[in-house]
């Protein structure tokens, strides 16, 4: 095998990614079907679009107490920044955004 073939094998997509990637792209399901068959000929079309729009929608059901804590530590993160270049009204911002999130 020529090293570009490995290199190519080596960055192959994740099938279920890709799908993903590409149903939230917007491409129509026929285009998925042909783009899945044309990328992994093995692969089941249908199972792997099913697949990809179960885990669309387990996104779209997330765990409040995880988002709560990651936009806490966003917004902590942009205080720290907002001080460090003297952005006072953005820390300001920050403050009271997160006293809102703390509630």
């Amino acid at each position: 095998m020529a090293a570009s073939e490995k290199t190519t094998l080596a960055k192959a997509p994740d099938p279920l990614r890709q799908v993903t990637a590409w149903i939230m792209a917007g491409h129509s399901e026929p285009d998925l079907v042909e783009a899945i068959e044309t990328t992994w000929p093995t692969a089941k079309a249908r199972p792997l679009i099913a697949r990809a729009i179960s885990e669309i929608a387990k996104s779209g059901k997330p765990d409040r107490e995880l988002v709560r804590a990651f936009a806490i530590e966003g917004t902590r993160g942009i205080y720290r920044k907002a001080l460090e270049v003297g952005d006072h009204q953005t820390a300001l911002k920050a403050l009271k955004q997160l006293m809102e999130l703390a509630k």
